[in-house]
């Protein structure tokens, strides 16, 4: 694989805009993330490997039937992500394959029609799209086929330091719908191989998020599972470009949604991420009319 990325062909070009789009789920524009990314959903499980690349490639297909080439979204190799996420979350939930198969395929397709569909309406206030059609997509199935939450298996034990250090990493994890440090440290290195400031940001934002969850009384088995840090993390990531502060706002504001979904018994997934960071965009770019110098265009982040 590491050789026909070094090759210059239409297929290469195509195989990394395809790994690039992957990558776009930890918010970077970069084929060696998006090769990282499926690694980490690969060690943790085959099945759930099989599920991004299916929910990928049907999200790209779909993309290049009704986009322009010269559109946004495929400029950014935006079309496969959300179609990965869905693809994701039905073979998480849903225990039996074939039934998680055709969920996943027409999650898919729904999830990346509705982000061409939002991608519209939000460019006028200047947000993006994030994760937003996957999450709404895959809660309107999971009344109807959900099993149930699948266990993130055993914690590490309470108390030690190296227990916490885990915990940190392995809230990376959750956003591919994964658990624990394997999957959690091979995702920070997929940080690492688009921009080690992200890689940076990620662990703050994880770490912050950790802590936030603790203070507010969550559990040690949800604290050590890595189930407290993955919205934080995403929300540093997205927001580290306005600031310490921005950012912590966003963290703050993205744990308080996710407890109150907690405690409603809500399946959160990365909603908590998105409304925060679209909390915190939306007060910069007011912030930034009324003083009449704002950015005249956002995308969804890349390398």
């Amino acid at each position: 694989m590491s050789t026909a990325f070094l090759t210059d062909s239409p297929s290469t070009d195509q195989l990394r805009s395809f790994a690039r789009s992957i990558g776009q789920i930890l918010l970077q524009r970069n084929a060696a993330t998006g090769v990282l990314i499926f690694a980490a959903v690969c060690a943790f499980s085959p099945r759930l490997a099989c599920a991004l690349v299916i929910g990928a490639l049907t999200g790209g297909i779909l993309a290049y039937i009704v986009e322009d080439a010269d559109s946004p979204t495929m400029r950014d190799d935006l079309y496969g992500f959300n179609g990965a996420l869905a693809a994701l979350a039905a073979f998480t939930f849903i225990r039996d394959d074939s039934q998680a198969g055709a969920v996943a395929i027409v999650s898919a397709m729904l999830a990346t029609a509705l982000s061409f569909r939002l991608g519209h309406v939000l460019r006028r206030f200047r947000l993006p799209v994030y994760s937003s059609p996957a999450i709404i997509v895959t809660w309107c199935w999971l009344p109807l086929f959900a099993d149930g939450i699948p266990s993130s298996g055993p914690a590490a034990v309470a108390g030690t330091t190296t227990a916490w250090l885990e915990a940190i990493l392995a809230g990376f994890a959750p956003i591919v719908f994964t658990s624990g440090f394997l999957a959690g440290a091979l995702l920070l290195v997929s940080l690492c191989a688009a921009r080690p400031a992200h890689a940076a940001w990620a662990i703050a934002g994880s770490t912050v998020g950790l802590s936030l969850h603790a203070i507010a009384g969550a559990p040690d088995a949800m604290l050590l599972s890595g189930a407290c840090g993955f919205n934080a993390t995403l929300t540093a990531l997205a927001t580290s470009k306005y600031g310490v502060r921005a950012t912590l706002a966003g963290i703050v504001v993205a744990v308080v949604i996710e407890r109150a979904a907690a405690s409603l018994g809500i399946i959160s997934l990365t909603a908590p991420f998105v409304l925060a960071t679209w909390a915190v965009q939306a007060t910069i770019h007011r912030a930034d009319a009324t003083a009449n110098h704002g950015d005249s265009h956002v995308v969804h982040p890349s390398a």
